[in-house]
């Protein structure tokens, strides 16, 4: 596994993580996005969220960055709440990313609402670039 898969995929590790609470239903969407969009290995996923230790490699483009905000929601609404620490997380990795602090917490709500409402990806960016 290259080192920027890695360390996208343990940032969403993370959000599993961020309530203090390993819930399966979060731990299943975990798995999912690995295989069908990371194309990892059910192996794979394991090995790196036990030998966790990578640096966060920030992704570049605005598509992947909005991507990797929407598979982190995802996780976090897998078990139907959003804990405070969860919305905390999302909210340190969009500042992370390069985006004004100022509006994070509207970058946040939006991604949460685009993935409650089953947007796609392409949806969401389409809305972006027509705003």
């Amino acid at each position: 596994m290259d080192a920027l898969v890695k360390s996208q995929f343990l940032c969403l590790y993370c959000m599993v993580l961020a309530d203090g609470i390993i819930d399966a239903l979060e731990m299943e969407k975990l798995y999912k996005i690995g295989t069908e969009q990371y194309g990892l290995t059910q192996a794979e996923i394991t090995s790196a969220v036990r030998d966790a230790g990578t640096s966060f490699i920030f992704p570049e483009s605005l598509p992947d960055k909005i991507r990797l905000l929407m598979n982190l929601a995802e996780i976090a609404l897998a078990d139907n709440d959003i804990d405070p620490t969860e919305k905390a997380l999302m909210r340190k990795y969009i500042i992370k990313m390069g985006f004004l602090e100022s509006n994070a917490d509207g970058i946040s709500d939006f991604i949460f609402s685009a993935v409650q409402n089953h947007l796609t990806l392409e949806q969401v960016l389409n809305s972006i670039s027509n705003n």
